[in-house]
């Protein structure tokens, strides 16, 4: 959380944490402090307040995108009505526009944003895992194909058996694949 008034940053913890009970909420305060965060700590969100002392959350988006443009970024707000405004940042990279004046009531407005974030983060794992699958099956063939490089060309029954079973095993791994 990108955010320089204490008393928003806690009002704005408790609403995280009526959507997601265990979550760990990182605070800083200012762009050199949000640069360290990002080094040492990978959030699945980053909040942040638009008019911030000396900095913006257009700042924070770039400086974001310079490390991870997949992580999305919600604006919470008191001071932004200004709809062209909004609009350029949604179009530069915020994933959400809130604003802080009912902030009692900000886990209703944030939940729905939570819960898709959170839906396109398991289908984006599930590609990776997907692939992942893929690769380890490519490098099983990759070894069986070198294993079958060095058989011994002396004995023919063993030859034979040595690659009806290789090609057996890369047969059902790229049937396997193309499922």
């Amino acid at each position: 959380m990108v955010e320089d008034q204490v008393t928003d940053a806690s009002l704005i913890q408790r609403q995280i944490h009526k959507c997601v009970e265990d979550c760990d909420v990182r605070l800083v305060d200012s762009i050199l402090n949000f640069k360290h965060a990002l080094k040492t700590f990978v959030p699945d969100f980053i909040l942040t307040d638009y008019q911030l002392v000396g900095f913006t959350a257009m700042d924070v988006i770039e400086e974001l995108n310079l490390i991870d443009k997949s992580i999305p970024v919600i604006i919470i707000t008191g001071t932004l009505n200004n709809e062209e405004l909004v609009a350029n940042t949604v179009l530069n990279g915020a994933s959400a526009f809130l604003l802080k004046e009912n902030i009692s009531n900000l886990h209703n407005k944030l939940l729905p944003i939570f819960e898709t974030l959170i839906s396109e983060k398991v289908v984006e794992l599930s590609v990776l895992e997907r692939k992942r699958v893929e690769r380890e099956k490519l490098e099983e063939i990759h070894t069986l194909l070198r294993q079958a490089s060095k058989v011994e060309e002396n004995d023919d029954d063993s030859i034979k058996s040595y690659y009806k079973k290789i090609l057996d095993n890369i047969d059902t791994n790229i049937k396997s694949l193309l499922n």
